[in-house]
């Protein structure tokens, strides 16, 4: 399986880690976009226990859609992480390590549609449901009346599914200018964006780095620089 090299400014003190903001399972977390990189964020995080939900404007992988005949943009054994790969192979009960998808219609069909349904996701993507503003909604604790970090409240363009507090917020919507409202500064702790390098013109490098962001996410969650669910287990 393919593994994600090392980062380059990988963390190797974990004391580091002890003043960031942290959040253990199951707390809430918003993934903005169902796009490869939001799927796997997502995805990522129910294998920590998280409870993800995914925000999709359109349909998920949606960006790969109407491209069907185009070759994969990358090599087919890169073409998702070893998460992806064990979570559809535990659906299925097959999926072949020696051929995988050559073309992008292939990529979304074996690979980002059915990553989807398995029984970590199905449920839990909103498609066509766009987020279009963000706040943050202050906390205290019941019993000291201390002031607790803030959730971020999503309001949508979908009634029924507008006005939900989240505890964290991943954005995953690459590197086109999506308009949403933030009515906080930025940067905020418990809020991340993965992707958005757009400017790189190897897609394959830019779903690598995605991924490596997506591991840094959660190991600050986590407060553990060694948290790294793509590093393969030594035996």
């Amino acid at each position: 399986m393919p593994t994600i090299p090392a980062m380059e400014n990988e963390q190797q003190n974990t004391d580091a880690f002890d003043d960031m903001a942290t959040l253990d399972p199951p707390g809430t977390i918003a993934v903005i976009g169902a796009g490869p990189l939001g799927l796997e964020a997502a995805l990522y995080g129910r294998y920590l226990g998280y409870k993800v939900t995914v925000f999709e404007a359109g349909n998920a992988a949606n960006a790969l859609a109407g491209r069907d005949d185009e070759p994969i943009p990358m090599s087919p054994d890169r073409c998702m992480s070893p998460l992806t790969r064990s979570a559809i192979y535990a659906q299925a009960g097959s999926l072949d390590p020696q051929t995988g998808p050559l073309t992008i219609g292939q990529w979304l069909g074996q690979v980002w549609l059915p990553l989807t349904q398995t029984d970590l996701l199905r449920g839990r993507i909103r498609e066509g449901v766009k987020v279009q503003s963000i706040e943050q909604v202050e906390l205290t604790d019941d019993e000291t009346g201390e002031a607790l970090p803030p959730d971020f409240r999503l309001h949508t363009d979908f009634e029924e599914v507008s006005g939900e507090d989240f505890e964290a917020i991943i954005v995953a919507v690459g590197g086109g200018d999506v308009q949403i409202d933030h009515r906080f500064e930025l940067p905020q702790d418990y809020y991340f964006r993965v992707g958005g390098h757009a400017a790189q013109e190897d897609t394959e490098l830019n779903f690598w780095t995605g991924l490596k962001e997506i591991v840094a996410i959660y190991a600050s969650l986590g407060g553990r620089s060694d948290l790294d669910l793509y590093r393969p287990v030594r035996g």
